[in-house]
């Protein structure tokens, strides 16, 4: 069973209309067990009348600034999403695991390589942290996001990371997915379709590919990466409902 360790909260601020983003600070003698690493998460738990409410999120800032960003979107009948998008304030304590491992990024190689992120929604948040990373610390990495999203108004640091893009044009590449828009690169969800475009785009000769979301995002992803001739061992997955 976790531990959970008392942290509060500095700074709300809200993404979308639909997410809102937590800064946790981490005092002096927790330092060591909150010393993340970009793609990792942390378990959230906090009761509320009663019933403790616990919930699963992505760090999405930096190591090393003393403290936990989470950005949180309401999805459904979430109860500790939506407590957070509408109670927590600054200085409220919420109990938190130490950091987990989820998606491996190898945030150490120095070697020229060229990644592939496929991802929906709130699964941006592991991306950004790692993408921050990689910008400052791995000079000789590329990365080609696939974001899909409703409108840019919904989509998560949609500003922060298109500034990043234009800023390093040889490293991050963003092609956005639009459901509900007619801006963005596709006017249509992730779909085999438009991962097909892509790759003829940029190749398929990919180190490593991370494939984030809901399980059919996944399946879809996978089968058509593979018809394409990615090898299925260069296919990483975090599924999440």
């Amino acid at each position: 069973m976790s531990q959970f360790y008392p942290l509060k909260v500095i700074e709300k601020k809200q993404l979308t209309p639909e997410s809102v983003s937590l800064s946790l600070a981490i005092p002096g003698e927790l330092k060591k067990i909150f010393d993340f690493k970009p793609g990792q998460f942390v378990m959230v738990q906090k009761e509320i009348d009663g019933q403790k409410l616990r919930r699963y999120y992505s760090i999405y800032n930096l190591p090393g600034e003393g403290k936990l960003q989470l950005g949180i979107k309401v999805k459904g009948e979430d109860g500790f999403a939506n407590y957070a998008m509408h109670h927590i304030q600054p200085g409220e304590v919420l109990e938190v695991s130490a950091p987990m491992d989820d998606v491996n990024f190898d945030t150490e190689t120095q070697k020229p390589q060229k990644l592939l992120a496929i991802t929906i929604g709130s699964g941006i948040t592991p991306f950004y942290s790692y993408i921050q990373h990689m910008l400052k610390k791995q000079p000789n990495t590329k990365l080609v996001l696939v974001y899909g999203n409703e409108n840019p108004d919904k989509t998560m640091f949609y500003k922060e990371l298109h500034t990043l893009a234009k800023t390093y044009p040889q490293q991050l590449k963003i092609y956005d997915a639009f459901s509900q828009s007619a801006e963005g690169d596709f006017q249509e969800r992730i779909n085999p379709k438009v991962l097909k475009e892509i790759l003829a785009k940029e190749g398929a000769g990919f180190d490593a590919v991370y494939i984030i979301g809901p399980d059919d995002l996944k399946k879809m992803a996978a089968k058509t990466l593979e018809e394409e001739g990615v090898p299925k061992n260069k296919l990483h997955y975090r599924v999440y409902s």
